[in-house]
This record gives C-alpha cells, structure tokens and sequence, in this order.
C-alpha cells in the first residue's frame, strides 16, 4: 500500500481520493479489511478523526461496510461503480452541467418520495447530516457531507434502484469534485438556506414541498456553476 501524506490536515476529499485510488488499482481488494483508523492516519498524516469521517462518507457511498467490533472492509460492489461512471463517459461524454439538469429530475421525485416513505429515524438522520453541514467549517467537508445528505434522501425512498440510481450519480459527481468545490464557495450560504427549507418539509410530510426545494436547491447550484464557467471564458 503506498498512500501519500497529505500536506492538508483535515482534507476530507483527498483521503476520501486516495482510498478510492487504492481499490481502483487494485491494491486494496474486495472482501479485503482495510487498514486500521490508527494506521491509515499515520500514513496519510492526518487526524484519525479525519480518517473516520473519510470512512463514514465511503460507507455511505456503499464502498466500504463497517463491522462493529471487528473492522472495516472492501464491498465487492466498490469497483463497479467506477466502471459504471466510465461507461457512462464514453458513451456520453457528460458534462457537469448535464448532469445538474439529470439531478433535477431525479432528485426532486427522490424527495418526494422520501417525505412519503422515510421513517422517523431516517428523518432525524436526513436532520442530522443537514447539521454536519450547517457546521463543516472546510468548502471540502460540505462538499462531502452535502453528498452524504443526499445519499440520505434517496435511501428513505425505500427504493433500492433509486438508492443505487444515486450512488452512481454521486460517484459522477465526485469525479467533478474540484469544480463543485469551486462555485460551492458562493453557494454555501443559499445552499444551507434551501436545504433547511427542504428538511422542514420532510419533516412536515409535505412531499410536494420537498420536491420544490430540492429542485430548488440543485438548480442554484446549476445557475451558480453556470456563471462560474461563464466568468473563467470572459476571463
């Protein structure tokens, strides 16, 4: 295993990278434990609390699967899903932008459908990712946790094609990490903003509510990306 010490201590996104990097090339496998908390930090040179959110946010996006008491270890689907994402590419040639436009019509049904569905402790735990991003401080730790959330949502459809629809776009998504973390700068406030409004309405089982306010919510950060493409060509 070669990981590579990470200059900045709390960079969620690149440990999250790096582990990724690892199963894609076949040295870590699946069925394979990864390595402790405790080891992964010292060769990344992080803080081992960075290391636990960096396999939260892989066990969210169904890479890794944490066994209490006896570890962390590879999902046999984790490689799949970057095969997916490629296939996708070829036979696209996806843009970000396409992708928002994919988003909004995914995910505003996802939300819908979650208010209909979701249990209550799914929604304390959409309320309570909604926190972890109200507090994440780091651009790069939203970006994660903003994922995680709606990983979140589509899990509380109870539809397991929808779930496994967003992890793939998720995966999508994290390919573009640096362009999002980029318009996510001036998009934080309005984003915390919308999401508040979309959790309410979950909680209040309005779903047509919901459905208004993801969409809102996705094509924000669309018009936002828009106008940063736009500002780098006229620069």
């Amino acid at each position: 295993m070669s990981f590579k010490t990470i200059k900045k201590k709390s960079n969620l996104v690149e440990i999250v990278r790096q582990i990724k990097e690892q199963m894609k090339n076949g040295i870590l496998k699946p069925g394979e434990k990864l390595p402790s908390e405790k080891n992964l930090a010292i060769q990344l040179g992080v803080s081992r609390v960075s290391v636990r959110e960096a396999v939260k946010a892989l066990s969210f996006s169904g890479y890794l699967k944490v066994i209490q008491g006896k570890g962390t270890y590879i999902l046999d689907i984790a490689i799949e899903y970057d095969k997916i994402v490629d296939f996708f590419s070829k036979l696209s040639n996806y843009s970000l932008d396409s992708l928002m436009e994919v988003r909004i019509m995914l995910e505003g049904e996802f939300a819908r459908l979650a208010t209909l569905n979701a249990n209550q402790k799914e929604i304390e735990a959409i309320e309570k990712k909604f926190e972890e991003m109200t507090n994440s401080e780091e651009v790069n730790t939203f970006f994660v946790k903003d994922l995680e959330f709606h990983l979140l949502i589509a899990k509380a459809t109870h539809n397991p094609f929808m779930n496994g629809l967003m992890k793939i776009v998720g995966e999508m998504l994290f390919k573009e990490t640096e362009k999002i973390i980029d318009f996510s700068k001036h998009t934080r406030n309005y984003t915390i903003k919308t999401i508040y409004n979309l959790v309410k309405a979950i909680k209040e089982g309005n779903s047509d509510d919901a459905k208004k306010w993801m969409i809102e919510h996705i094509e924000s950060k669309k018009y936002f990306l828009k106008k940063l493409i736009t500002n780098k060509l006229d620069n």
